[in-house]
């Protein structure tokens, strides 16, 4: 019996000691050493270990969403995370490239996730300069079940949606006269009412970036809006892209509520629009190597534009 309460005095002293080691963990460090993983990184890792899944639907196995460190600080209408991957330094030229802001334009996606991964392996492509890549604006649309949808899950345009200047006046009026009340182009209720909208915008608030390049398709073409400042250069730098590319140049005009208008035409940022060919999500990597080299060449572009109302 005597043997018995001293092994069991024996244990209590062990426990005893592992709590107080466990608890001098938590002043020195911070945090306990049991802690559960924090739901904002369980919650990404879930989205992105779903967004390889849809990839792999897709034929997209040789792109690892998480092998990428993203940073998530906002969520979608149904809670899904908004992510975005910086490279480089915060504090040189910034270029922003922003996939997915449609949801039927898939192959937009598969290049933005494609560049992100071969970024984080070739530091030396942002060397002394920022680099930042939003591949899934709109995560919600891309998750939807069929039929492919262009909006939100509010059925908002995400590319009608920024507030620009003449939004209150012309957008509605736009959309019902121009389009027709097509669904496919509603511009919500109010400018910048989405918080696909509202992460754009922060974006381009915290990076302030001088270039953005935004992917679409399938219109098939480049696009620009930005300020006249260096334009003869740049008109010049495009026509090049656009030869070793073999993809053409249009203009598909400036929309209330669009990124061109907000950034390019209000803010002065240059803003490339990519119009792919296609939406066909088989076609990604194709895409990708026809583009990736003209993205490269992007980033390294020198500009001076000047961007006031950031």
């Amino acid at each position: 019996m005597r043997y018995t309460v001293m092994k069991r005095s024996a244990s209590n002293s062990v426990i005893i000691n592992g709590l107080f080691f466990g608890f001098l963990l938590v002043l020195l460090f911070g945090g306990s050493p049991w802690a559960a993983e924090p739901p904002q990184k369980r919650e990404l890792k879930t989205f992105l270990n779903n967004l390889q899944r849809r990839g792999v639907e897709y034929g997209w196995t040789d792109v690892k969403p998480g092998a990428v460190e993203w940073q998530s600080h906002r969520t979608s209408q149904l809670n899904r995370p908004m992510v975005f991957a910086q490279f480089g330094s915060p504090t040189g030229p910034c270029t922003l490239l922003l996939g997915g802001v449609h949801r039927d334009e898939l192959p937009t996606v598969y290049i933005m996730l494609r560049l992100a991964q071969y970024m984080k392996y070739n530091p030396a492509i942002f060397k002394e300069k920022c680099v930042v890549i939003a591949p899934l604006v709109n995560p919600d649309g891309f998750f939807s079940k069929p039929p492919p949808k262009r909006v939100n899950a509010r059925g908002v345009d995400i590319n009608r949606n920024f507030p620009t200047r003449e939004w209150s006046t012309n957008a509605l009026r736009d959309w019902e006269k121009k389009y027709n009340k097509n669904k496919r182009y509603y511009p919500g209720k109010k400018g910048g009412s989405e918080q696909e909208t509202m992460f754009q915008i922060a974006l381009i608030k915290r990076f302030k970036p001088q270039k953005i390049l935004s992917a679409h398709s399938p219109l098939n073409g480049y696009d620009f809006d930005g300020p006249s400042s260096d334009l003869d250069s740049f008109s010049q730098w495009l026509e090049t892209v656009s030869r070793e590319t073999s993809h053409p140049i249009k203009k598909f005009g400036c929309f209330p509520g669009s990124l061109g208008n907000y950034a390019g035409q209000e803010r002065g940022i240059f803003t490339l629009t990519l119009e792919l060919p296609t939406s066909d999500p088989g076609k990604g990597d194709r895409y990708y190597q026809q583009f990736e080299p003209a993205i490269i060449k992007f980033l390294d572009l020198p500009i001076s534009s000047s961007s006031p109302l950031q």
